[in-house]
Order: C-alpha cells, then structure tokens, then sequence
C-alpha cells in the first residue's frame, strides 16, 4: 500500500491485519504509535490503552498496518486522548481535589466560631461543595484546555467554574437560614450573614479559588509535550 512508503517514527497507524502467532494479544482496529522504524517495511509500534498505560510492544510488517495520521497531535489523536484517557481519571482526580479543599476551606471557616458544631458544619458543607465544585472545573478543563491548554487555560477555566458555582449555591440559601446562622456575635461572620449578596459573594470567591487549583492541577497534569518523543517515549 502506497502510505507505508510514508511511515515515519512517531506517526499514528492502525492494525488491517493480525499475524497469526500474535493473534489474542494485537486486535484489527488498533492503534499505536511508531516508536522505532527498522526500515521501510519493518516497524516497533506500541498501542497505548485508555489511560495511557501500554497493551502491546512489537515489531511489525508494513503488511499488517495502514497509516492513521502523520501528526500524532491531530483531532483525531487529540480527541481519543481527550475522551478516553484524561477525562474519567481527571473528573476523579479533581473530585478528590475539591472534597480535600473544600473540607479544609469549611473547617477553617467553622473554626472562626470557636466551636465543636461550628468546625463540624464547615466541614460538612465544605466536603459536599468542594466535591462537586471539583468534578466541575475538572470536567470543564478537560473540555476546554484537552491536552493543549495547560495551566493557563487550566487556571481561568476552573477560576469561573468555581465562581459561577458558588456564586449561584449562594444566591439559593432563604434568607431565614442567615437569620437562624448561628455567628457567635462574631463581627466578621455577622457581616457576612447581612443577605444573600454578601453570602454569594463570599461562597463564590472560596469556590472560586478552589476552583482555581483544581483547574491549575488538572490541566497541567493533562498537557502534551511538544515533543511528539516526550509524549510517547
């Protein structure tokens, strides 16, 4: 086939044949990547799994595959990575992120009422919102930077996902819930329970920040090399 001449190190290639002593381990319709050419006709391919983590290593005949892309950072390779690898472990990742944050931001804003129930709350709500705020900024990262982004991308998107979220959670609380908080005659916490401008403002800057590490961790974690060797080495 007149594309194996056009094979090069590095390319992306599918399987069109299977030979028969490597039959159960290579499957037609796999892709891998070419990290060593002998010649013209011979070639190391590896295929990656979801996740990143490699299904096979072995030599190859021209005979046994077709070229897929000459860019391994193509839509095609960039949305397979983007869809399949990066984006259930990184929504993981960052739920886990956020819980953590979320936990400790709650219990340090509870602890300013110098009380057991107070901690206890803050940590509870903290847990809960830091959660989804999380999973969140870590799904939208993954759609908006991909592989690309970095901690740029990463840094604003999780910033206004946070923002947004808490900004409307804020919004949402009765006003008889501030009435009934308890502030401890605090200054700072009565300040703060005035009405639901001053509550979303405060719940939308936290979320926000938190927003911002997950996003920062996220698509740093998730960004490609420029190095087409880095990435696939």
């Amino acid at each position: 086939m007149e594309d194996h001449d056009r094979i090069s190190q590095y390319d992306l290639v599918e399987i069109i044949q299977v030979p028969e002593k490597l039959q159960g381990v290579i499957d037609i319709g796999d892709t891998g990547v070419v990290v060593e050419k002998y010649d013209e006709k011979t070639f190391v391919i590896e295929c990656l799994q979801p996740g990143g983590s490699s299904k096979w290593l072995k030599p190859l005949s021209s005979k046994y595959i077709r070229l897929k892309s000459k860019d391994p950072f193509s839509v095609w390779a960039q949305k397979t990575l983007a869809e399949k690898s990066i984006a259930r472990p990184s929504m993981i990742l960052g739920t886990l992120i956020g819980a953590v944050c979320g936990a400790l931001i709650g219990g340090g804003m509870g602890a300013i009422t110098r009380s057991f129930d107070g901690i206890l709350i803050g940590l509870v709500i903290g847990l809960i919102l830091g959660t989804v705020t999380g999973a969140l900024s870590a799904a939208l990262t993954v759609k908006i930077a991909g592989t690309t982004g970095g901690i740029g991308v990463g840094f604003y998107t999780g910033m206004l996902a946070g923002g947004f979220f808490g900004t409307f959670v804020g919004a949402l609380i009765p006003p008889a819930w501030l009435m009934g908080a308890h502030t401890e005659g605090l200054p700072m916490l009565d300040a703060l329970m005035m009405g639901r401008f001053e509550t979303a403002m405060l719940i939308g800057f936290l979320l926000s920040t938190l927003g911002t590490i997950v996003g920062v961790w996220i698509g740093g974690k998730n960004e490609v090399p420029i190095s087409s060797k880095e990435r696939y080495r």
